[in-house]
Protein backbone atom coordinates (compact mmCIF):
# COMPACT_ATOMS: atom_id res chain seq x y z
CA UNK A 1 0.00 0.00 0.00
CA UNK A 2 1.58 3.68 -1.01
CA UNK A 3 2.62 5.91 1.67
CA UNK A 4 -0.30 8.18 1.20
CA UNK A 5 -2.94 5.01 1.16
CA UNK A 6 -1.63 4.45 5.05
CA UNK A 7 -1.72 7.94 5.31
CA UNK A 8 -5.34 8.61 4.60
CA UNK A 9 -5.91 6.15 7.21
CA UNK A 10 -3.88 7.47 9.88
CA UNK A 11 -5.62 10.99 9.54
CA UNK A 12 -8.77 9.50 11.01
CA UNK A 13 -6.82 8.69 14.72
CA UNK A 14 -7.53 11.17 16.98
CA UNK A 15 -3.89 11.10 17.98
CA UNK A 16 -2.94 12.65 14.36
CA UNK A 17 -5.30 15.36 14.30
CA UNK A 18 -4.18 16.32 18.26
CA UNK A 19 -0.48 16.60 16.90
CA UNK A 20 -1.98 18.63 13.59
CA UNK A 21 -3.69 20.98 15.61
CA UNK A 22 -0.53 21.31 18.32
CA UNK A 23 1.76 22.01 15.09
CA UNK A 24 -0.56 24.83 13.96
CA UNK A 25 -0.69 26.41 17.00
CA UNK A 26 3.12 26.70 17.37
CA UNK A 27 3.37 27.78 13.96
CA UNK A 28 0.61 30.96 14.60
CA UNK A 29 2.68 31.62 17.85
CA UNK A 30 6.03 31.59 15.70
CA UNK A 31 4.31 33.81 12.96
CA UNK A 32 3.25 36.52 15.90
CA UNK A 33 6.87 36.60 16.95
CA UNK A 34 8.28 37.56 13.47
CA UNK A 35 8.96 40.25 11.12
CA UNK A 36 9.80 37.96 7.96
CA UNK A 37 9.90 34.35 8.00
CA UNK A 38 10.93 31.48 5.45
CA UNK A 39 10.73 28.17 5.22
CA UNK A 40 13.80 26.03 4.19
CA UNK A 41 12.90 23.44 1.64
CA UNK A 42 14.69 20.17 0.94
CA UNK A 43 12.06 18.45 -1.36
CA UNK A 44 11.34 16.06 0.74
CA UNK A 45 7.87 14.60 2.58
CA UNK A 46 8.89 16.99 5.99
CA UNK A 47 8.82 19.89 4.34
CA UNK A 48 5.83 19.92 1.93
CA UNK A 49 4.21 19.05 5.33
CA UNK A 50 6.05 21.94 6.56
CA UNK A 51 4.92 24.28 4.04
CA UNK A 52 1.29 22.86 4.19
CA UNK A 53 0.92 23.72 7.91
CA UNK A 54 2.64 26.87 7.97
CA UNK A 55 0.45 28.14 4.05
CA UNK A 56 -2.60 27.15 5.90
CA UNK A 57 -1.78 30.11 8.39
CA UNK A 58 0.09 32.78 6.02
CA UNK A 59 0.00 32.31 2.47
CA UNK A 60 2.89 34.42 1.70
CA UNK A 61 5.97 32.71 3.75
CA UNK A 62 8.79 31.93 1.13
CA UNK A 63 10.22 29.02 0.23
CA UNK A 64 14.18 28.41 -0.10
CA UNK A 65 15.63 25.73 -1.36
CA UNK A 66 19.24 25.02 -1.88
CA UNK A 67 20.45 23.03 -5.42
CA UNK A 68 23.00 20.86 -4.98
CA UNK A 69 23.29 19.72 -8.33
CA UNK A 70 23.38 15.99 -8.09
CA UNK A 71 19.16 15.19 -7.49
CA UNK A 72 17.24 12.57 -8.33
CA UNK A 73 14.94 13.71 -11.40
CA UNK A 74 11.91 13.38 -9.79
CA UNK A 75 13.46 15.82 -7.61
CA UNK A 76 14.18 18.59 -10.16
CA UNK A 77 10.96 17.80 -12.21
CA UNK A 78 9.20 18.77 -8.66
CA UNK A 79 10.80 21.41 -8.20
CA UNK A 80 9.72 22.92 -11.87
CA UNK A 81 6.52 22.03 -11.34
CA UNK A 82 6.40 23.94 -7.94
CA UNK A 83 8.70 27.18 -9.41
CA UNK A 84 5.63 27.37 -12.34
CA UNK A 85 3.05 27.67 -9.41
CA UNK A 86 4.90 29.23 -6.71
CA UNK A 87 6.75 31.78 -8.89
CA UNK A 88 8.71 34.52 -6.98
CA UNK A 89 7.68 32.94 -3.70
CA UNK A 90 10.15 29.69 -4.34
CA UNK A 91 13.92 31.13 -4.20
CA UNK A 92 16.29 28.63 -5.15
CA UNK A 93 19.76 29.06 -4.24
CA UNK A 94 23.06 27.03 -5.67
CA UNK A 95 23.77 24.60 -3.07
CA UNK A 96 27.49 25.29 -1.46
CA UNK A 97 28.15 22.51 1.00
CA UNK A 98 30.41 19.71 0.81
CA UNK A 99 28.48 15.86 0.26
CA UNK A 100 30.11 12.89 1.71
CA UNK A 101 33.42 14.36 1.72
CA UNK A 102 34.15 14.55 -2.00
CA UNK A 103 31.20 16.43 -3.50
CA UNK A 104 30.97 20.34 -4.39
CA UNK A 105 27.97 21.38 -5.88
CA UNK A 106 28.45 23.67 -9.00
CA UNK A 107 32.21 23.57 -8.58
CA UNK A 108 33.08 21.87 -12.02
CA UNK A 109 31.86 22.48 -15.22
CA UNK A 110 30.03 21.18 -17.72
CA UNK A 111 27.85 20.67 -14.81
CA UNK A 112 25.75 17.65 -14.15
CA UNK A 113 22.87 19.43 -15.66
CA UNK A 114 21.28 23.42 -15.74
CA UNK A 115 20.24 25.12 -12.42
CA UNK A 116 16.19 25.88 -12.82
CA UNK A 117 15.74 29.19 -14.66
CA UNK A 118 16.49 32.12 -11.79
CA UNK A 119 18.28 30.38 -9.42
CA UNK A 120 20.38 32.79 -7.31
CA UNK A 121 24.33 32.24 -6.64
CA UNK A 122 24.74 33.57 -3.15
CA UNK A 123 28.05 31.73 -2.34
CA UNK A 124 27.63 31.68 1.49
CA UNK A 125 25.47 29.61 3.78
CA UNK A 126 22.31 30.17 2.98
CA UNK A 127 20.97 31.02 6.60
CA UNK A 128 23.39 33.87 6.59
CA UNK A 129 22.64 34.84 3.46
CA UNK A 130 18.91 35.36 4.77
CA UNK A 131 19.83 37.19 7.66
CA UNK A 132 21.19 39.46 5.16
CA UNK A 133 18.03 39.85 3.90
CA UNK A 134 16.16 40.99 6.91
CA UNK A 135 14.49 37.12 7.58
CA UNK A 136 14.23 36.35 11.41
CA UNK A 137 12.68 32.91 11.51
CA UNK A 138 13.42 29.60 9.60
CA UNK A 139 10.64 26.89 9.69
CA UNK A 140 12.36 23.83 9.45
CA UNK A 141 10.95 19.90 8.97
CA UNK A 142 13.43 18.63 11.99
CA UNK A 143 11.81 15.53 13.67
CA UNK A 144 12.85 13.77 16.85
CA UNK A 145 12.57 10.10 15.51
CA UNK A 146 14.78 10.35 12.50
CA UNK A 147 17.45 9.31 14.33
CA UNK A 148 18.75 9.86 18.08
CA UNK A 149 21.14 12.97 17.81
CA UNK A 150 18.03 14.58 16.39
CA UNK A 151 15.51 13.92 18.92
CA UNK A 152 18.63 14.72 21.80
CA UNK A 153 18.34 17.89 20.50
CA UNK A 154 15.23 18.92 20.35
CA UNK A 155 14.15 17.34 23.09
CA UNK A 156 17.08 19.70 25.31
CA UNK A 157 15.76 22.99 22.66
CA UNK A 158 12.44 22.25 21.87
CA UNK A 159 10.52 23.25 18.52
CA UNK A 160 10.93 27.06 18.70
CA UNK A 161 14.69 28.12 19.88
CA UNK A 162 17.42 30.87 19.48
CA UNK A 163 20.88 29.90 17.35
CA UNK A 164 23.49 32.39 17.22
CA UNK A 165 24.29 32.69 13.85
CA UNK A 166 21.72 33.21 10.46
CA UNK A 167 18.23 34.17 11.33
CA UNK A 168 18.10 33.65 15.28
CA UNK A 169 15.19 31.92 15.91
CA UNK A 170 14.26 28.43 14.54
CA UNK A 171 10.66 26.57 14.24
CA UNK A 172 10.32 22.85 14.04
CA UNK A 173 6.51 22.43 13.79
CA UNK A 174 6.74 18.45 12.70
CA UNK A 175 9.01 18.27 15.92
CA UNK A 176 7.25 15.60 17.83
CA UNK A 177 6.04 13.76 13.90
CA UNK A 178 6.17 10.70 12.45
CA UNK A 179 6.37 9.36 9.19
CA UNK A 180 2.63 8.30 9.18
CA UNK A 181 1.90 11.79 10.70
CA UNK A 182 3.56 13.08 7.79
CA UNK A 183 1.84 11.05 5.14
CA UNK A 184 -1.72 11.58 6.88
CA UNK A 185 -1.14 15.33 6.11
CA UNK A 186 0.08 15.01 2.63
CA UNK A 187 -2.78 12.84 1.87
CA UNK A 188 -5.48 14.87 3.22
CA UNK A 189 -4.93 18.17 2.49
CA UNK A 190 -3.57 16.82 -1.20
CA UNK A 191 0.18 18.18 -0.85
CA UNK A 192 2.07 18.09 -3.94
CA UNK A 193 5.26 15.81 -3.11
CA UNK A 194 8.27 14.48 -5.23
CA UNK A 195 7.87 11.41 -6.86
CA UNK A 196 10.60 10.09 -5.71
CA UNK A 197 8.80 8.35 -2.75
CA UNK A 198 6.59 6.62 -4.89
CA UNK A 199 9.89 5.02 -6.93
CA UNK A 200 11.24 3.85 -3.30
CA UNK A 201 7.58 2.09 -2.80
CA UNK A 202 7.90 0.21 -5.92
CA UNK A 203 11.40 -1.18 -4.55
CA UNK A 204 10.35 -1.48 -1.88
CA UNK A 205 12.38 0.74 0.56
CA UNK A 206 10.72 0.77 4.03
CA UNK A 207 9.03 3.89 4.56
CA UNK A 208 11.23 4.99 7.96
CA UNK A 209 14.22 4.35 5.49
CA UNK A 210 13.18 6.32 2.68
CA UNK A 211 15.44 9.72 1.88
CA UNK A 212 15.56 12.24 -0.55
CA UNK A 213 18.59 13.97 -0.90
CA UNK A 214 21.91 15.13 -2.85
CA UNK A 215 23.11 12.17 -4.73
CA UNK A 216 26.85 11.83 -3.08
CA UNK A 217 24.35 11.11 -0.05
CA UNK A 218 22.33 8.15 -1.61
CA UNK A 219 22.49 4.32 -0.87
CA UNK A 220 23.84 2.48 -3.78
CA UNK A 221 21.83 0.03 -3.34
CA UNK A 222 18.96 2.04 -3.77
CA UNK A 223 19.92 3.50 -6.85
CA UNK A 224 20.91 -0.18 -8.30
CA UNK A 225 17.21 -1.37 -7.60
CA UNK A 226 15.40 2.30 -8.94
CA UNK A 227 17.50 4.39 -10.87
CA UNK A 228 20.16 2.20 -12.47
CA UNK A 229 20.65 3.95 -15.83
CA UNK A 230 21.36 6.83 -13.47
CA UNK A 231 23.65 5.09 -11.29
CA UNK A 232 25.59 4.25 -14.67
CA UNK A 233 25.59 7.88 -15.87
CA UNK A 234 27.04 9.12 -12.41
CA UNK A 235 29.80 6.82 -12.19
CA UNK A 236 30.99 7.24 -15.58
CA UNK A 237 31.64 11.49 -14.31
CA UNK A 238 32.39 10.24 -10.81
CA UNK A 239 33.72 6.95 -10.34
CA UNK A 240 32.90 4.55 -8.13
CA UNK A 241 31.71 6.30 -4.73
CA UNK A 242 28.72 4.54 -4.22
Amino acid sequence: MAATDLGTIHAQSAAFRSKRDAALTLVARALRSCRRPYIAFSTGKDSVALTGLVHHLNPDVQLVWSDDELELPETVAYMDRLRAIAGSQLICTLGWARHAGWFDPWSDQPFWRDPLPGTLCIEQDVDDWQAGGGYDLTFTGLRMSENRRRRDWLVQAGPLYHVRTGTGLRCCPLWDWTEDDVWALIATWRLAYNRAYDRMDEIGIPRNAQRVGPLPLARRAQLEAGWPDLLERLERRYGRRW
